[in-house]
């Protein structure tokens, strides 16, 4: 399809845009409530259940309102904004689901991949702390690195220090970068 102005480019490329956002490390502290239950529970070296994690652990600060702040904003542009996620077990991912729901995270839809970098197939714009995310990102995409203790040695296209960080400005950034790598 040919697009011969920019109102129509403009209305392709929104129809078409799918903002992703991770769960573990980056809009909840999971790391905090996995090392709390290793050491009480789990003394003999066995690895607690993700879905026993969910059960204890809290979103970071303002989360729930970044992420949901963002969600209004980008429906006006006619985008949609989709969780996604690796998680180890059906228990886990339906411990996801319940998770973000009792916190009240707006989102359109959850996509439960194995494989890290897999998430680039769901998304353009992907907003996640994991080193494996950020460094298989195509040339096509935009990422939102959340930094975390470990992922030091990787930058995003965007980087902020915590999900706090993720306001209306930064999104428009990363829509902005979108449509430059979209109409080179």
């Amino acid at each position: 399809m040919k697009i011969k102005n920019y109102e129509e480019y403009n209305e392709t490329f929104t129809n078409k845009v799918v903002v992703g956002v991770d769960i573990d490390g980056t809009i909840n502290n999971v790391n905090d409530v996995y090392n709390m239950l290793n050491k009480q529970h789990f003394p003999d070296g066995k690895i607690p259940h993700k879905a026993d994690v969910f059960d204890l652990s809290l979103p970071y600060s303002n989360a729930v309102v970044s992420v949901n702040n963002i969600y209004d904003f980008i429906k006006t542009y006619g985008f949609k904004l989709k969780i996604v996620t690796c998680q180890p077990s059906k228990e886990s991912e339906i411990a996801a689901e319940a998770w973000l729901n009792r916190f009240g995270f707006k989102f359109d839809e959850i996509i439960f991949v194995k494989d890290a970098k897999e998430k680039w197939n769901y998304v353009d714009i992907m907003i996640d702390d994991s080193e494996k995310v950020i460094g298989t990102k195509p040339l096509s995409k935009v990422s939102i690195k959340i930094n975390q203790k470990g992922n030091e040695n990787i930058n995003g296209d965007i980087n902020i220090l915590n999900i706090s960080e993720l306001t209306i400005t930064v999104m428009k950034d990363a829509i902005s970068k979108l449509k430059n790598k979209n109409t080179i």
